[in-house]
């Protein structure tokens, strides 16, 4: 090689060498900075005596729910990270560091992330009920060492430090040289760290939906067989009103009445709302046992926007707002069946066209 060339190469070599070493370096520094505001909000507001005189201890374990196990855990991850550049400030690595506390970071942070709708919502609740409560936290926050910071700001530190833990290793691993043992360990590490946060996500979501099936329980009244709605997994994956047609005539508006409908993963609720937010349940079905057909009527007809709906016991001619209502609920209706044998609906003035049950709307799909 000649000189230039190689100039160039170790001119390169050398660069790339020091974005790592920046890289790494900045996962010892931010974890530094992470912990100092942990401390703060343990030290400022977690052992507040003003605040724990005000504080039932739901409430508290509600707002600042394992805030201390975060800042244990963190303060050893950033001891272990010293070592490891006392030891080699040159050549140190984080990746190995952060695969041993992988285990523990899982049983402190996805509990607190899980709770952080609680969180939120003790938060708001005491601010807005309590004047006591308010007046504690805003003079708690004029202290010097929070640097004009709410305590909400405090509060979400852990779910932003984990997300960025996860981008600081995916660029550890952009500029490790590959099919080495150092990257190696930095994919692991970046695994192991995306299946926490999707995992926390996960948590999340079954969460929030037994919160919502929670607070339908208490709103449904059921005139057919009960249903027991609380199951961990149970989700909603759509509702909203509908209109049923029970005069196959389609001329009387008098036999038409709204129905209200919960698309479970794995029933279905059709209900009667009334006053208060409550319905009444008049008919449910296992998701497996219903049938869905797109009607298309003769064009002297008004009626628009009509499908039908199969279930166990009896079949509901149903008609949307819109085209892309009804669509929606096609597919929604429709997502255990690749396909479906249509039959003819025997009585009624209509002539309904077979379709594949996976309705392929690409700008009105069901986001979920």
């Amino acid at each position: 090689l000649s000189n230039e060339t190689k100039h160039t190469f170790l001119k390169k070599h050398h660069e790339e060498c020091l974005c790592l070493f920046q890289v790494r370096f900045e996962v010892v520094t931010s974890e530094a900075s992470y912990c100092r505001s942990l401390d703060i909000v343990v030290e400022n507001f977690v052992m507040a005596k003003q605040l724990n005189v005000i504080l039932s201890s739901q409430d508290k374990n509600w707002l600042f729910s394992r805030l201390n196990d975060v800042r244990a855990i963190s303060h050893s991850f950033l001891s272990h990270l010293e070592q490891a550049v006392e030891k080699d400030i040159m050549r140190f690595t984080v990746c190995d560091t952060i695969i041993k506390h992988c285990p523990r970071f899982r049983n402190v942070y996805v509990p607190y992330l899980t709770n952080q709708s609680y969180q939120d919502k003790t938060y708001q609740r005491l601010m807005e009920e309590s004047h006591e409560f308010r007046r504690v936290v805003e003079k708690l926050e004029r202290n010097p060492v929070c640097q004009r910071l709410p305590l909400r700001s405090f509060l979400i530190l852990p779910f932003q430090r984990i997300t960025r833990l996860k981008l600081l290793v995916q660029n550890i691993v952009k500029r490790t040289a590959p099919k080495t043992k150092d990257e190696a360990q930095a994919i692991k590490a970046m695994k192991l760290l995306e299946k926490m946060i999707q995992d926390s996500n996960e948590s999340i979501s079954q969460m929030k939906n037994i919160e919502s099936l929670v607070t339908l329980n208490a709103k449904v009244d059921f005139e057919c067989r009960t249903l027991p709605l609380i199951s961990q997994s149970r989700r909603l994956v759509r509702e909203g009103p509908v209109t049923e047609l029970r005069d196959f005539s389609l001329k009387d508006r008098e036999e038409e009445r709204n129905v209200y409908m919960h698309l479970f993963n794995d029933y279905l609720l059709v209900s009667l709302r009334k006053e208060g937010g409550r319905f009444t349940v008049i008919d449910h079905a296992p998701v497996s046992d219903l049938r869905v057909e797109n009607c298309r009527f003769k064009l002297h007809s008004l009626q628009k926007n009509l499908f039908h709906l199969h279930m166990p016991q009896k079949a509901l001619l149903l008609r949307t707002d819109t085209q892309a209502n009804k669509l929606r609920w096609i597919s929604a209706l429709s997502r255990p069946y690749p396909e479906i044998d249509f039959s003819a609906v025997q009585g009624m003035c209509t002539s309904c066209f077979k379709r594949n049950c996976r309705v392929k709307v690409n700008s009105l799909m069901l986001i979920i």
